[in-house]
């Protein structure tokens, strides 16, 4: 029996919605982060170790947070502090900074990590599938947004909590005790290679008040914008 060109638009309607919708997978969880990992750079003072380990490449963007968020301008390097010494130690984020080019970066939280970098945004795409599909899907075109923005709102939340779960917070790091998560920057606006930048850490002792100093540099990693970013970067020059 030959199905009617409605009767088609239907089907294909429902088809690229159902299986167009934005998803989010991303392959490290909170649990992940204590594990054993192949820091960036390490460095240790007093009994305190401290490491990072970057997630701009894209490859390693992807895997934390199914994107690639440094395109979007967004670095997150992961921290692990583990503490071997007898002294106890102050973690504020405040004292986590890094830079560009002698320039200071811009840290943000988790969902503001999450916004910028990852949130996904298909309603247009939902309309663009709508005409696709001819004149009469043009009459669910309201039904097709509305449920894809409600889609879409869902797994942003998600994101907004991924990005909020993974974030270091500010701790008190005694004895034996080890502490790991991530630190968000926002980075200049089309930039396409991060080099000259670094990671400044400042634990403080507990007792005493005294301040240790980490310093470390970021190895230069090439960083690919997506389409909207090149083209309005391409505007702006």
């Amino acid at each position: 029996m030959t199905k009617s060109p409605r009767l088609n638009s239907v089907l294909l309607l429902f088809s690229l919605t159902s299986f167009g919708c934005a998803s989010f997978e991303p392959g490290i969880q909170y649990r992940d982060l204590s594990r054993n990992r192949v820091p960036t750079a390490a460095e240790s003072q007093k009994g305190l170790d401290v490491s990072f380990e970057e997630f701009v490449s894209a490859k390693k963007s992807l895997l934390a947070f199914d994107a690639d968020i440094a395109g979007n301008g967004i670095m997150a390097l992961l921290i692990n502090l583990e503490n071997k010494g007898d002294n106890v130690y102050r973690i504020p984020r405040s004292q986590l900074n890094a830079s560009f080019d002698g320039e200071p970066l811009e840290r943000l939280d988790g969902k503001e990590a999450a916004t910028q970098g990852a949130s996904k945004d298909y309603a247009s795409r939902a309309l663009g599938w709508t005409m696709a599909t001819g004149p009469f899907a043009l009459l669910l075109a309201p039904l097709t947004l509305t449920g894809s923005s409600a889609h879409t709102a869902e797994v942003n939340r998600t994101i907004e909590a991924h990005f909020a779960a993974l974030e270091l917070p500010d701790a008190l790091l005694k004895k034996n005790q080890t502490i790991s998560g991530f630190v968000y920057f926002k980075l200049p606006f089309g930039l396409t290679n991060l080099e000259n930048a670094m990671l400044e850490i400042a634990p403080i002792d507990d007792q005493t008040g005294d301040k240790l100093f980490f310093k470390f540099s970021l190895p230069a990693i090439g960083i690919e914008l997506p389409p909207s970013r090149r083209e309005r970067k391409t505007i702006e020059n």
